[in-house]
């Protein structure tokens, strides 16, 4: 009975990250058209100025759809006493910057909620990424 509990938790899991990361790619692939802040959570993203100007920087200033890159990694976190959470890692060249956007995902909800949008230069070094041959500096 514990080992059908283990699959059972393992299964819902896996469902739920798989939810998650067809959400992280649709998000990543429209992030350049405003329709797009629907798929951030009001409660987590409350300022949706903010959040239209990064949109709207992306669509104007970076040429999102020429964009060079693609999924790096995910990196899973289970904080004791916090929420279980799953993060996706995509990096890309842009005209603007070279850019890593990390979608952060919290799996203890029902339906898997994106709770953090992190923007960083690619650059600056990510414990998150655990392969980083993966990166896009160390593309062939």
């Amino acid at each position: 009975m514990i080992v059908g509990i283990f699959i059972y938790n393992g299964n819902k899991r896996y469902q739920k990250s798989k939810i998650a990361q067809e959400n992280a790619d649709y998000i990543i692939t429209n992030l350049d058209n405003e329709n797009v802040i629907k798929e951030f959570p009001e409660a987590n993203f409350p300022d949706r100025q903010q959040l239209m100007g990064i949109i709207g920087g992306l669509k104007e200033n970076c040429d999102w759809k020429n964009r060079d890159g693609k999924f790096v990694d995910f990196f899973t976190m289970t904080e004791v006493g916090g929420i279980n959470s799953i993060a996706y890692i995509y990096e890309y060249y842009l005209t603007c910057d070279s850019l890593r956007f990390i979608l952060i995902y919290n799996l203890d909800k029902d339906k898997p909620e994106l709770f953090k949008l992190n923007i960083e230069p690619l650059e600056t070094e990510n414990p998150m990424i655990i392969f980083p041959e993966k990166q896009l500096k160390n593309r062939k």
